[in-house]
């Protein structure tokens, strides 16, 4: 899958001052369904909408935690952090590649960082860290891990190492990164 990092996630000529004024974080809901899965399909380059609605569900989204960028005025979104309830077990093929760390991790909650998109006039300019913190308690106090996949071609490798995931393992694909949520993982 080829991720288009170049896009705007609205199709206006708001500049980026113009766009930090107007947006504010949120969670995600079950309204937002169908506008997350055209920008995913979009972003992602899928087939069609109806592959991004069979990737959610089957990937246990959650809608009622996930977060989004989203203009004041217009409710219009430029910015998606879906998390899904999708174990890293089945989301890669660590369990062949690394079956006995496989076996360690399964052990404990995970939440998966299926998507994280932001509209290009606005990265930069730490609103992808505010999304990020957005729900952290919630995600820390109900899971013992995050875990992401990220496309070997992409450039944000150091990003999330920077943040604090450690790579996990990687394949000629993708590399997988991982954060514990401390407090659990050390019971």
């Amino acid at each position: 899958m080829q991720i288009d990092l170049c896009n705007k996630l609205v199709n206006n000529s708001l500049t980026r001052d113009d766009l930090i004024n107007r947006v504010e974080i949120q969670k995600t809901n079950e309204d937002d369904f169908d506008t997350i899965c055209e920008t995913l399909s979009t972003a992602f380059g899928l087939n069609s909408v109806e592959e991004a609605v069979f990737q959610l569900r089957n990937s246990k989204v959650l809608l009622n935690e996930s977060i989004k960028l989203v203009d004041k005025k217009t409710k219009e979104i430029y910015g998606l952090l879906i998390f899904t309830e999708y174990p890293l077990k089945i989301g890669s093929p660590i369990s062949i590649i690394e079956p006995t760390l496989c076996e360690y991790l399964d052990r404990f909650k995970q939440v998966n960082g299926h998507s994280f998109i932001i509209d290009e006039r606005l990265r930069g300019c730490g609103l992808d860290k505010k999304m990020l913190f957005f729900n952290i308690e919630y995600l820390s106090n109900n899971y013992d891990m995050i875990w992401i996949g990220v496309e070997r071609n992409l450039p944000t490798h150091n990003y999330w190492v920077r943040l604090g995931f450690v790579k996990i393992f990687e394949m000629e694909e993708a590399t997988f990164y991982m954060v514990p949520f401390c407090k659990k993982i050390t019971k």
